[in-house]
């Protein structure tokens, strides 16, 4: 008896093992369908190919920097500290870090992890769906190895901030609408999923959402700034632009893009943690320039320069630039710029 069920369950944990090993393959299948069909759906096959290996692995080697600018009047440091700080400046900067990355594609759609090279202070993730019309990109940086000032005109303070007492991190979602699909393909530029085969533009829908923090380790730099821990700019801003990607010769394409956008909606705030505040002032968070919002220009930026060199392997440099702003120069103002340029080989399978 006791064989008997030990048969029956082994049985049954295998066939249960085979059915789901059966409908998890039919799954991955039918997502592959689906992505290949939406993929290959109105493109024009004399400007747009697919390559024949779907799945792609890129070795990258980065360049990146990360800049923050603050610029606040006597009154807005009033809202912020609640004491005469006066005209209040902070110019932070990230040294420019090489980093070396991999990254997993299929289709355009992927992940990519970067770590820095010097001390490993810096490190990046990215998640992509590079596709057709409609795409976008996630991308988180944060690096400890940042530099810079801090001056308080009302207090007579002015000292600079050095390595490792703060951390910097940008969080970043871009978002395009590709208006000319069928023989423009901002993928084959963006991801090398798909091929241009002939020259070709399109206008480019834009949108882009940002937070940039800042976050004081250092007990002695936080006093100096009355107990603020942390610095947020939070930015939402959509436009329109162009892009195009020149073929000159088989196997060889070279992009460019822009999309200048407006600035729609902000938050700037800070966050209070002192180590010598009561309770009710610790934790407490509040805005950086109260509650006026400017409209304000920011813009994205792109460039790559990709040659295929057979249906297996490729190589190439691409680069991006993302800056945003808020704010006057006359009252307040914020910005942070974002920029990054790597050279790659990748493997098709």
């Amino acid at each position: 008896m006791k064989k008997y069920l030990l048969l029956t369950i082994a049985f049954l944990t295998l066939s249960t093992s085979v059915y789901s090993q059966t409908v998890a393959g039919q799954f991955l299948n039918n997502v592959k369908n689906f992505l290949e069909r939406r993929e290959l759906n109105g493109i024009d096959t004399n400007y747009i190919g697919v390559p024949d290996k779907k799945w792609s692995v890129f070795a990258n080697t980065y360049l990146s920097q990360l800049d923050f600018d603050l610029r606040s009047n006597a009154e807005a440091d009033r809202v912020v500290l609640g004491q005469e700080l006066g005209r209040v400046k902070v110019d932070i900067n990230s040294k420019v870090e090489t980093q070396v990355s991999l990254g997993l594609y299929y289709m355009g759609y992927g992940l990519s992890y970067s770590q820095d090279l010097n001390k490993g202070f810096k490190k990046n993730w990215s998640f992509t769906m590079y596709s057709s019309p409609v795409g976008g990109e996630f991308r988180y940086h944060t690096t400890d190895r940042i530099h810079g000032k801090l001056a308080a005109k009302g207090l007579g303070l002015e000292f600079n901030i050095v390595e490792g007492e703060a951390k910097m991190e940008n969080f970043i979602v871009n978002a395009y609408y590709v208006f000319n699909p069928k023989k423009f393909s901002y993928d084959a530029a963006m991801s090398y999923s798909k091929i241009q085969k002939k020259s070709a533009g399109s206008i480019l829908g834009g949108a882009t959402f940002n937070q940039t923090r800042i976050t004081a380790h250092d007990q002695v730099l936080r006093s100096m700034i009355g107990g603020v821990n942390k610095i947020y700019l939070r930015q939402f801003s959509f436009g329109a632009g162009y892009g195009y990607n020149w073929v000159p010769a088989k196997g060889l394409n070279v992009h460019l893009s822009a999309i200048p956008m407006l600035l729609i909606t902000t938050k700037s705030a800070t966050k209070n943690t002192g180590d010598d505040w009561n309770d009710k002032q610790k934790d407490t968070q509040k805005k950086l320039f109260g509650s006026k919002t400017h409209v304000s220009y920011t813009h994205m930026g792109r460039f790559s320069l990709s040659y295929t060199l057979s249906d297996r392997y490729m190589v190439g440099f691409s680069t991006f630039y993302n800056y945003f702003r808020v704010g006057k120069h006359s009252s307040y103002y914020a910005s942070t710029e974002d920029w990054n340029m790597r050279f790659f080989i990748a493997v098709r399978f």
